[in-house]
């Protein structure tokens, strides 16, 4: 119930390489040889051990990550990618990805577009387990989900462990990275996106959007009055799995309730390929995230931009701070936290002169 195909996966073979001792008969020049070549051996060793390391190596590339989970007693995985311009003077909007019913954090953060797009834009990106492959996140309450997936092995409160995986490592990314606060967002697929419907609601405060892709919700419709984010509901017409006569009664509720949310029903959609075999879609999504920003406490303003009135050759003026930049654009957000993505070559010359200035202090940061 609520699964699909897996995702092929590239398997890396290792190979030890063998080194005999050099012959000679010189024996003190063995000894040396031998000597540099361990050293030498040591320090690739050395330096393909601290590409394992946070925020070396491993910026551009998605990682297997675990942290201990101290009330389910044990490790627990997600999944996590850094853009390879990730700058730590710089605040960064930050997608948490709910997998699916069977599914896992490498599946889900391996839909095809999600990481292509995350690159492009400067998005940090992970994907938690939420206990395990059907813990629901807590769309189901706090018990072990019964027919809905639980398995004998379970523990009583599979639901409540499964919910607060998610905001463990959301927690997790949020105090090793210089993640953007006003721009944290929350999507999820089938029984993720019954899970990004619940944990929407639950935590309103934190979500600058929530995308729930074909979601497995059987809650009461009630919940849309709790939720305060602009909502992006995707389905397909022949989706099996969660029919679409399951999905749009809560569509036309989610659009009497806020005129923000989106509704897109994807004509002869199903319920697997049509989301993990679509980069489009997953452009579509990122753009609809690029809207979207909450309003900024005080307590985070210290990792924002300053506001500034930017003005085009137009002599018209708006005021807004500089959230990223790439190539010729730059994307700006006002103070009620719209976005404007705009060329360089429109703004005055002082404009531009404080952007490419902002670009070269980014690039040395920290």
């Amino acid at each position: 119930l609520f699964s699909f195909k897996k995702l092929d996966f590239y398997v890396i073979m290792l190979h030890q390489m063998r080194l005999q001792p050099f012959p000679t008969k010189n024996n003190f020049l063995a000894v040396k040889m031998n000597g540099a070549l361990t050293l030498f051996l040591c320090g690739v060793v050395f330096a393909s051990f601290t590409r394992l390391l946070p925020g070396q190596g491993d910026l551009g590339e998605i990682q297997k990550r675990s942290y201990s989970f101290k009330e389910a007693g044990k490790d627990i995985e997600y999944a996590l990618y850094i853009p390879s311009d990730y700058k730590k003077a710089k605040p960064t909007p930050l997608l948490v990805l709910l997998h699916g019913l069977g599914s896992n954090p490498q599946q889900v953060i391996r839909y095809q577009g999600v990481t292509a797009e995350a690159e492009k834009r400067g998005y940090i990106v992970v994907a938690p387990f939420g206990y395990n492959e059907r813990g629901w996140y807590g769309s189901q309450g706090k018990g072990n989900g019964g027919l809905l997936g639980g398995s004998a092995g379970d523990p009583e409160n599979l639901g409540e462990l499964s919910e607060k995986d998610v905001l463990n490592v959301l927690g997790i990314v949020r105090k090793e990275f210089n993640v953007n606060s006003a721009r944290i967002y929350l999507a999820g697929h089938s029984m993720g996106g019954g899970g990004t419907i619940h944990l929407g609601a639950a935590y309103s405060d934190i979500w600058a959007a929530l995308i729930p892709m074909s979601p497995a919700y059987m809650g009461s419709h009630d919940i849309l009055e709790k939720i305060m984010a602009p909502m992006m509901v995707v389905t397909g017409d022949k989706d099996t799995t969660v029919p679409v006569q399951m999905v749009r009664p809560f569509a036309r509720r989610m659009k009497e309730t806020n005129a923000k949310h989106v509704y897109k029903e994807i004509a002869g959609g199903n319920h697997g390929t049509t989301f993990y075999r679509n980069p489009k879609l997953m452009a579509e999504i990122f753009d609809f995230l690029d809207g979207c920003s909450l309003q900024v406490e005080e307590d985070d303003k210290l990792l924002q931009e300053p506001l500034r009135i930017f003005t085009n050759k137009s002599d018209r003026k708006i005021e807004a701070r500089i959230v990223s930049s790439e190539g010729a654009k730059v994307t700006i957000v006002r103070k009620d936290g719209k976005s404007f993505t705009i060329s360089l070559s429109s703004l005055s010359e002082a404009d531009q002169n404080y952007i490419q200035t902002w670009i070269a202090e980014s690039a040395t940061g920290p």
